[in-house]
Parts: C-alpha cells; sequence; structure tokens
C-alpha cells in the first residue's frame, strides 16, 4: 500500500497528453486547435447587399443638392439571398434587393427601404421607386468582397480554443474538420451482479447504480467524453467483454471489484487483458482499494485504466485525487491545471481523524477564499451518498490526527 502522493506521482508519470484528433466541426467546440484553420476563398466571396433596399448606381444621387431630393427609379428585377443575377444596373434604374444578395453589375450602393417614399416601399419589379437619400455615399450599406478575411487567410491560430464564435468562424473559412487536443474518451464500466439501473425497481438483494451516472458527470465536469457501457456482473465472461469494449478507449474507469473479496475479479481480469498493475491500494480513507494500471500497445496509445472502489463516495473522492489528472494531463492541459486547488481552512466544531490513514471528510466550506472555515457534515461512511451531496468540498485530516478542536486549521479541496 501506497501514500496519496506516492500514487499521484505514478499517475503523472503514467499519464501524457493524447495526440491530436481530426473532429469534426460540429463535435469541435471546447477543443484546442493544434493545427491553424486557412480560409480557403475570400468572405465575403462576393459583394453584398449589407441591409433590404435598392441596389443603384452613384450616378442617380450625384450633383448638387440631387442626394437630398427625391430619385424616382425603374425597379428592374428582385434580388434576394441566394439568387444571382446577370443584369446590368443602368442609371435611371435599380434592383430590390435582400440582406445578403449579390450586388448586380452597376450597382454601386443600397440605399435601405426605409428611404422610400409615397408608399414606394413595396414596389417590385415592374414599378417605380421614390427614394429620398439625404447622405448618400458611393458603397454605402455593400460588404465588399474579402472585408472579412482572403483566402489563404489564417483565421484561427495554433492554440486557439473553440468557442462557439470561433467554430462558426472555422466554417465560414471552409473547415468541416478541425485538429485539435481532443478531451479524453473515457469508457465508464459498473461491476456487481446486485446492481440494477436507476429505472428499475431492485428486488431484495438488488440495488442502483449510481456509481455509473455520478462516474459520466464527473467526466463531463472534467470536460472529458463520458462512453458509459453500463453494468457488468460478477462473473468471468460479461466481464473480459465488457474490458474489452473499454479498453478501446483513452482511459477506463471500473467500479466495484478491485477489494479483496471472493467476487473481486477486476485486477485478474484486467491482467489477463495485458494490462500492466501501476499500483493497488493506496493508503486514505475512504478509498483504500484503488487500482491503477495501463495497457501499452505496439501500434497504439496507450491506455490508462483505474479500478475504483465499489462504494460511491469512495468512488467520487478517488477520483477527485487520481482520475482528475490524468484526463488534464491526457487533454494536454498545464501543470497548473491538473488538480483542484487546496485551501487551508478554519474548523468550526471538532472532528476526528483516523489513526492509519488520512480521511477525506464532506464538509461544507463558506467564508472567503482568504479565510475560509469548514463544518464537517455527518457522515455515514463511504457508501453515504447523500451525505456527500450536501458537500461543497473535501477536508483533509491527517493520519494519527486524533480529535482536531474547533479553531484548528485543515487543508480543504473545494468540489465547486
Amino acid at each position: 500500500m501506497i501514500d496519496v502522493d506516492e500514487a499521484v506521482q505514478l499517475i503523472e508519470q503514467t499519464s501524457m497528453p493524447l495526440p491530436p484528433r481530426r473532429v469534426r466541426l460540429e463535435k469541435a467546440a471546447g477543443g484546442v486547435l493544434t493545427a491553424e484553420v486557412v480560409a480557403d476563398l475570400d468572405s465575403p466571396p462576393w459583394d453584398k447587399a449589407m441591409m433590404d433596399g435598392f441596389a443603384v448606381t452613384a450616378v442617380d444621387f450625384a450633383g448638387d443638392g440631387a442626394a437630398a431630393e427625391i430619385v424616382e427609379l425603374d425597379v428592374v428585377a428582385d434580388l434576394a439571398a441566394g439568387d444571382a443575377g446577370s443584369l446590368v444596373v443602368r442609371p435611371g434604374s435599380c434592383v430590390r434587393i435582400m440582406t445578403g444578395a449579390p450586388i448586380p453589375p452597376g450597382a454601386e450602393a443600397v440605399v435601405p427601404i426605409e428611404r422610400a417614399v409615397d408608399s414606394t416601399a413595396k414596389v417590385h419589379a415592374g414599378g417605380r421607386v421614390r427614394l429620398c437619400e439625404p447622405r448618400f455615399r458611393t458603397g454605402q450599406h455593400i460588404g465588399c468582397q474579402g472585408d472579412s478575411f482572403r483566402a489563404g487567410q489564417t483565421v484561427l491560430a495554433k492554440g486557439a480554443q473553440l468557442g462557439p464564435a470561433q467554430v462558426g468562424l472555422a466554417a465560414e473559412a471552409g473547415a468541416s474538420h478541425v485538429e485539435l487536443l481532443a478531451p479524453p474518451r473515457v469508457a465508464i464500466i459498473t461491476t456487481g451482479s446486485e446492481l440494477v439501473s436507476a429505472d428499475t425497481t431492485p428486488v431484495h438483494g438488488q440495488i442502483r447504480n449510481s456509481n455509473g451516472p455520478m462516474l459520466a458527470a464527473a467526466v463531463a465536469a472534467a470536460a472529458a467524453e463520458p462512453i458509459p457501457l453500463g453494468i457488468a456482473g460478477d462473473k468471468p465472461e460479461p466481464l473480459r467483454a465488457a474490458i474489452a469494449h473499454g479498453l478501446a478507449a483513452d482511459v477506463l474507469l471500473l467500479s466495484g471489484g478491485v477489494s479483496a473479496g471472493d467476487y473481486d475479479l477486476v485486477p485478474g481480469t484486467l491482467a489477463a487483458a495485458g494490462v500492466e498493475q501501476v499500483f493497488h491500494k493506496v493508503r486514505l480513507k475512504p478509498g483504500k482499494p484503488i487500482w491503477f494500471g495501463v495497457l501499452r500497445r505496439e501500434q497504439a496509445f496507450p491506455t490508462l485504466v483505474f479500478g475504483l472502489p465499489g462504494n460511491p463516495v469512495s468512488t467520487l473522492v478517488c477520483f477527485e485525487l487520481f482520475v482528475r489528472p490524468a484526463l488534464a494531463i491526457a487533454a494536454g492541459l498545464p501543470r497548473d491545471s491538473w488538480h483542484r486547488p487546496r485551501l487551508t481552512a478554519t474548523l468550526t466544531t471538532e472532528a476526528k481523524g483516523n489513526p492509519d490513514r488520512p480521511v477525506y471528510h464532506p464538509c461544507t466550506m463558506a467564508g472567503s477564499d482568504r479565510s475560509p472555515t469548514v463544518t464537517p457534515l455527518p457522515w455515514g461512511g463511504s457508501a453515504d451518498l447523500l451525505g456527500l451531496s450536501r458537500a461543497n468540498a473535501l477536508m483533509l485530516l491527517p493520519a494519527g490526527c486524533g480529535q482536531l478542536e474547533s479553531g484548528s486549521k485543515v487543508e480543504v479541496l473545494p468540489l465547486g
């Protein structure tokens, strides 16, 4: 059995950033680019109308005082977005045009539809419109070709993180796929013949599977991609099949089956699948039975494997301490983001530790970051998920600390 710090160090040494992936743009939000996005054409790709109105020539609005006067023009065509007309606009005529439509040849400006007078705003091709544009200027309300960017221009640099705007820009530049540091894919298997799904009413001897949904939520909150593989019973063949499936992911999480009982088959099944054990059992409470290993393959990236204890509080504590940093490393994040921050807080009441192992006790933290306080929650042990659900932090009670009095300083791991 090893200490928590040693276990974390082994995980950090074994984990490594995943290679870049080519990902469909629709699934790339949140990712970090490993290759720049270069535009394949100009944007806009042609001169386009920026407002609904009438495409006109400048000569009809030239001359002393003419722009402030009413100009009457023949409407020779209607152009909507997506239309591509070839009709040339000549002096004395105009084209009724909608926002986004290509500017027709000969047109040099757009007069907004609001500038039509004498109820001529609704005039279409074949009619005459009367326009008054006192501040007319050549080029008004036209988005010129290449105003946003040019073909061959880098619109997103390597290292850019893709939010909604960046995804939209990549699409505008013609990128259907992007190369990025993709979120780790995390397969999740819960073991135990006693488990049934959350939508099933358990019979005597059965319990609902809380660890599967809980781990999927924890993985998603850590910006990784959960792949729930359901429940594997405590029998060799279904467990072997589930593990074989899960080892195709970047990280495999199993809950249960890692202790010392007759049906704790996970370590042996992993070994038979070629997974190399890095450590088994860590000196902490809850979470002592945790197992960690790695599957190394010649022509594929290694898969990290965590065998988490079956009791839900143990499962989540081990996720926070050990799985979270592995996911951060796999995602290529900087070292200062691998772990949740640790704070020193003041106990508001007494708390009792364990003589042999450090205890990560659910608690509520209040106050400011500079002077936080913590209150231990009533907690029924590693199966008490209700108690954990009320916590916003875990406080560390060192091994052998005995009874800590109110006002004592303790280390706290915020969960928010």
